[in-house]
């Protein structure tokens, strides 16, 4: 039988917890990099909090609380086992809290490309905010759900479900910011679905928006999304101002993931537009240590993916192979079938260029395979295409090599 704890550890503990509480009170760029430094021992104090029954609720608003440094830093596998403890003990008829850790859980399953857990736990959120007639947890599961519809490709229910959440933050007149989300939605459900147009007006929105919220990293990161909607258009000079004006956003933050996806934006601009020298720059200034160190494979594997076109299109076909097999197993540990697709098309080109024609069909084939189950999804379809026309140039010409660049990911 286990000793209990004694009084003393266990008011040392809800000291401890209360302590961090108060250190994370108030989450600026400015006090980020301070609490990174202690970072072990807020994880401790949590650790050991959510054991100790006096100190159990202190733990679990201070998990909350943390959001911000979490999410920033991209620590969410850290804390997601956390929180999965906190809502186990969580007494069943607290449903408010219940409801508040599963969307923390939710957002940092999606963060973790945990979609079917993430879909789940924002169904449970959902469900507790219909019992509790509370609009407010309501929109919040609604517009989450319909973020993780949108990322399995459910384009159908993602639009439900975000108009769901419209509905009910204008039935309580929530603040600004939670229309600018909605607004932001509806435009990645629009770059989803490759209705480029649709997309630009409403992230047009969103940033107008954010602009009156004032928040410099939602902000950036509208920007950034603008940019890819203009990219694909070939609005050019207007994506690269999007993307300037984002890095100038995040300049005097210490969101550093943020940084790496516009700077990968970037360098995948500049080499659609062949500036091969200044896409190499700033995708290795992407893939800095910060980034290989972080839990954040989603971006490991673009920033991966994205070099390996680089030196395709430079002709350093070895290195290309090797970046574009290290985003492809990167791939498959986040289970993002449409970007695995888009990569093996990628070595599929350096195979080509290499002569090995054989294994290039084959690359070309699991592409094809992983995409069938895509039919809604406008870029699946797109590289679809691209792939059984290179496939039909290997079968009428198997003596002819070469490739131009893989195709490049536009999510």
């Amino acid at each position: 039988m286990m000793t209990p704890p004694s009084t003393q550890f266990t008011q040392s503990v809800a000291a401890n917890v209360k302590y961090w509480q108060q250190r994370t009170q108030d989450l600026t760029d400015d006090t980020l990099p301070a609490l990174d430094q202690e970072r072990q021992n807020l994880y401790r104090a949590a650790k050991f909090g959510l054991h100790v029954p006096d100190a159990w609720q202190g733990t679990a608003e201070l998990l909350l609380q943390a959001f911000v440094f979490v999410e920033r830093r991209g620590y969410w596998g850290e804390w997601i086992p956390m929180l999965e403890q906190a809502l186990a003990s969580c007494p069943a008829d607290n449903l408010a809290l219940r409801g508040r850790i599963l969307d923390h859980l939710g957002l940092f399953y999606r963060h973790n490309r945990q979609l079917d857990a993430a879909f789940a736990a924002h169904q449970e959120e959902l469900q507790i905010g219909l019992m509790l007639e509370d609009k407010w947890r309501e929109a919040h599961a609604c517009i989450n759900l319909g973020a993780v519809c949108r990322q399995m490709r459910r384009f159908v229910e993602a639009e439900t479900y975000i108009l769901q959440s419209q509905s009910a933050f204008q039935a309580i007149h929530a603040p600004l910011i939670k229309h600018a989300f909605v607004t932001l939605e509806l435009g990645l459900l629009g770059k989803g679905k490759g209705q480029w147009a649709q997309a630009e007006e409403y992230l047009r929105y969103s940033v107008s928006l954010w602009r009156e919220v004032g928040d410099p990293v939602y902000l950036a990161n509208c920007l950034k999304l603008l940019g890819e909607a203009l990219a694909a258009q070939d609005k050019t000079d207007a994506a690269l101002a999007a993307y300037h004006e984002a890095l100038d956003c995040l300049a005097h933050t210490e969101n550093y993931l943020d940084k790496i996806r516009v700077l990968n934006e970037l360098g995948s601009l500049h080499l659609k537009q062949a500036n091969l020298m200044e896409a190499e720059r700033l995708l290795l200034e992407a893939n800095a240590s910060f980034l290989l160190q972080s839990g954040n494979l989603f971006d490991r594997a673009v920033v991966t993916n994205n070099l390996g076109a680089v030196y395709l299109a430079l002709g350093r076909l070895a290195e290309a192979e090797r970046f574009f097999r290290g985003s492809i197993a990167l791939w498959q540990i986040c289970n993002d079938p449409v970007q695995q697709a888009n990569t093996l098309g990628g070595l599929a080109e350096v195979k080509t260029a290499q002569n090995q024609l054989a294994e290039a069909q084959q690359l070309y084939a699991q592409a094809l395979a992983l995409l069938a189950d895509f039919p809604q999804d406008a870029w699946g379809q797109k590289l679809q295409k691209g792939f059984r026309e290179a496939e039909n140039v290997l079968e009428q010409a198997r003596g002819v090599g070469g490739g131009g660049g893989a195709v490049m990911r536009d999510a």
